[in-house]
Formats: structure tokens, C-alpha cells, sequence
């Protein structure tokens, strides 16, 4: 019988891509102070962090309210664009547990990663946190044409893993994007929850996890289970 195949999202789930968006906005205001008075830094940080609503919000819709809310950037939409896909990969910190964890799986089934984003700013962050040699199989919106939850962007990954969707498990932190978009396909799912609660209304992933950076033991377990 031929093994089981694990697919995962990239942002939030094998990299820390809040942790980076947390520095890359620190470094924002060190090169900007003036567009953020010491007096209300940290609300601006925090409304900062909910425009971008974990990656989430489409990029051209950030660029243009973070720009609108803070015109003493003195930055266009897309020149805030260019910056942040510039930087913000530089910031991804290397998670030698998830190295470890990639690894062994690919020992045993095959792995792939199925992310949205462009092609130059996820293959970089893939890049700096030293993932590129292990995961060689990497489909991403920007080179696809189709983001989750579209079933095409996961069909391109099952036709490269030869595989069955009821043989795949999707790991992915997205509610809708990565847990609903699979399952609509076949495919097993696990929620990397960050702490938060399952949304009302949406059928539930296959299995949850906190956290994979950090913390690999509980995706380690269902994974065993799994493959």
C-alpha cells in the first residue's frame, strides 16, 4: 500500500509569518518614527496588526488602508508593497523542531506545501527559514493561478503526489481557506488554531493542533496516527 501524502500551508503553520510581521513592523516604525508618535505607538501597532488580520487581507486592500491611516509614511500602496515583500521574509525566523519534523516525514510519505501568496515573496520566506531543500513540491497561488480554497491549486498538488484526496492530509491554520477548501475536495484536514476557537458554522477539521512552530510533539502525534 503506498503511503499516505501530507500537504501544508506555509504562513502560520511550517513558518511563524505573525512573529515576522511583528518585527517587519517594528523595523516600519524604526524607519519611520514620525508616522507613529511615541504617544500612541502601541495602538498604532495594534491597528497595524488588525489590518493585516494575520495575512489574511488582500495585500492590495492593506497596502491602501495602512497608507490612508498613516499618510506621514509618505509611501503609495504599491511603494508599501514593495517594501513590505522586500523585508518582511527577512524576518522569518528558522524553526529547527519544523526542519526536523519535515524531514521525517518525507521519509515516509510524500510532503508538499500549498500556499496562497506570489512566488518571490513565499519561495523567499520558504528560503530563509531553510525549508527550500526539503520541500521541493511547492504550489503557490501567484504560480498556479488559483488560491485556496479554489480546488485547483490542490488538484495541481494531488496530479504531483499521485494521489487520492481521501490519502491526503492538509495542514493549514485558515478556517476557510485551508480547512473548509480541502475538505469540499476529500482531503483529511488539521486546524492550526493559535489559540483560537473553531468559527460557528463551519464543519469541523479532522483534527486541531495549537501550534507547529515551537511546538511539533502534537502534529507529530497525528501525523503517526495519520500516515
Amino acid at each position: 500500500m503506498r503511503p499516505r501524502a501530507v500537504f501544508f500551508d506555509l504562513d502560520d503553520t511550517l513558518i511563524d509569518r505573525a512573529g515576522a510581521f511583528a518585527s517587519y513592523v517594528e523595523d516600519l516604525i524604526i524607519r519611520h518614527p514620525h508616522a507613529f508618535p511615541e504617544s500612541h505607538r502601541a495602538e498604532d501597532v495594534a491597528e497595524l496588526h488588525t489590518l493585516d488580520g494575520r495575512g489574511s487581507t488582500d495585500r492590495t486592500a492593506f497596502c491602501r488602508q495602512v497608507t490612508e491611516t498613516f499618510p506621514g509614511l509618505g509611501l503609495s500602496p504599491e511603494e508599501l508593497w514593495d517594501d513590505m515583500s522586500s523585508l518582511l521574509p527577512y524576518f522569518v525566523v528558522p524553526s529547527m523542531g519544523t526542519l526536523a519534523l519535515v524531514e521525517g516525514l518525507r521519509k515516509r510519505a510524500p510532503v508538499a506545501v500549498v500556499s496562497n501568496g506570489s512566488g518571490r515573496v513565499q519561495r523567499a520566506k520558504l528560503e530563509r527559514a531553510c525549508l527550500t531543500p526539503h520541500l521541493p513540491d511547492v504550489f503557490l497561488s501567484g504560480e498556479v493561478g488559483a488560491e485556496k480554497p479554489d480546488a485547483r491549486i490542490f488538484q495541481a498538488a494531488l496530479a504531483r503526489v499521485d494521489r487520492a484526496p481521501e490519502d491526503v492530509l492538509h495542514v493549514g491554520d485558515d478556517p476557510e481557506r485551508d480547512i473548509v477548501g480541502a475538505s469540499r475536495l476529500g482531503l483529511a484536514t488539521c486546524w492550526v488554531s493559535h489559540g483560537r476557537r473553531w468559527p460557528h458554522g463551519l464543519s469541523p477539521p479532522t483534527f486541531t493542533v495549537e501550534r507547529i512552530t515551537g511546538n511539533t510533539k502534537p502534529l507529530a502525534e497525528v501525523l503517526a496516527r495519520w500516515t
